[in-house]
């Protein structure tokens, strides 16, 4: 799922339009989705090492 979100915040970055005003809009979520993913990746790896 959180491979999802890294996908698709790549996607619209490649996509979208940076030179417009509302570019900071396609960033920033790009942004949360590719934290939240990273969080979710971190997350997952210590209950992995705890489960063990």
């Amino acid at each position: 799922m959180c491979l999802v979100f890294v996908a698709f915040a790549s996607w619209a970055v490649k996509t979208s339009n940076l030179q417009t005003p509302d570019a900071w809009k396609t960033v920033l979520l790009a942004n949360i989705g590719t934290l939240s993913a990273i969080r979710y990746f971190r997350q997952q790896a210590v209950e992995g090492r705890h489960g063990t």
